[in-house]
């Protein structure tokens, strides 16, 4: 696997620089990523470049690497440190495959911390203050998944409590929201860490106005399959401190769940091994959902709030 000449040739004539190194960069499991050393002006700077190179994804949204570039533009104005722009050619006009070129931002992958409450602290945090953003996008949250679908589920110890989820789903309206600016992915391979400090947030690709809580509800879910439930509780708990958000209504942990739900066994996020997390089994996932979706309507059955 090597980056090819058509793009090579293309970012050195964009940025007018001249590369010295090229190298894979870990993370990209439906694109695939670069790290670059080049040589620009007299200086030597470092470039991550993103190639779309999964043709169903593009199959679907033929207009992703434009929507990245756009959300980079835009998220740029937040507290902390994302990736800049540098350069696009999201219809692969004069590369191999739809490109982003963007900064790169040093620090590392942490899915295994020290302080894991400190490491907490500092995702919720961070998440909170990115939905203190004034930022509009032409892009709308847009659910993966169709609630009028009729689950099965035969992988899971509870299939009817999955049938009564997308019910529920299908039958309820969704709590009306001011939609902002959202990350649409927020997990913890997408935060990097530098001691014990976040150094970027990266991977805007998704990014759209919509409700905040869609990314609250889908980091706990990630949470949850990592390290289980209390993680993603307290995660939740400390979100809940450092936001605006007066209460979280767990309709939201179900809309994650029929974001991620496929009716084959839930598999493993390839991700989590590359950055050294490999004690999470298909066994220990199936198990996991099962208690996230169980919490999530043990909640709305209790809620004296929940919605009619």
């Amino acid at each position: 696997m090597k980056l090819s000449n058509q793009t090579s040739n293309w970012l050195e004539r964009d940025l007018k620089c001249k590369l010295i190194n090229v190298k894979p960069l870990l993370g990209g499991t439906s694109s695939r990523l670069w790290l670059l050393t080049a040589h620009q002006g007299g200086e030597i700077i470092q470039i991550a470049l993103r190639e779309y190179t999964d043709l169903e994804w593009l199959a679907v949204e033929p207009e992703i690497a434009e929507q990245e570039a756009r959300n980079l533009l835009s998220a740029r104005h937040l507290s902390f440190a994302v990736p800049v722009l540098l350069a696009a050619d999201p219809y692969a006009f004069k590369t191999t495959h739809p490109t982003v070129a963007m900064s790169y931002v040093a620090g590392d992958v942490v899915l295994d911390p020290a302080d894991r409450s400190n490491w907490i602290e500092k995702l919720a945090e961070t998440l909170a203050q990115l939905h203190t953003n004034e930022i509009d996008v032409p892009y709308e949250y847009i659910r993966y998944f169709d609630p009028e679908t009729k689950v099965k589920a035969v992988w899971s110890t509870c299939p009817d409590l999955w049938k009564q989820a997308f019910d529920y789903l299908n039958q309820k309206k969704q709590p009306e929201i001011n939609p902002i600016f959202i990350h649409r992915d927020f997990h913890p391979t997408n935060v990097l860490f530098k001691d014990s400090n976040i150094s970027g947030v990266v991977d805007w690709s998704n990014a759209c106005m919509g409700p905040r809580e869609v990314d609250v509800a889908h980091c706990r879910w990630n949470l949850t399959m990592l390290y289980g439930l209390n993680v993603a509780d307290e995660f939740l708990e400390a979100y809940l401190k450092y936001s605006t958000l007066q209460k979280y209504d767990p309709y939201w942990d179900l809309e994650a769940l029929g974001n991620v739900y496929t009716e084959e066994p839930p598999a493993v996020y390839a991700g989590w091994k590359t950055f050294g997390k490999t004690n999470i089994t298909a066994a220990l996932m199936r198990e996991r959902m099962d208690t996230f979706l169980v919490q999530a309507l043990e909640k709305i059955k209790n809620d004296p709030k929940k919605i009619q």
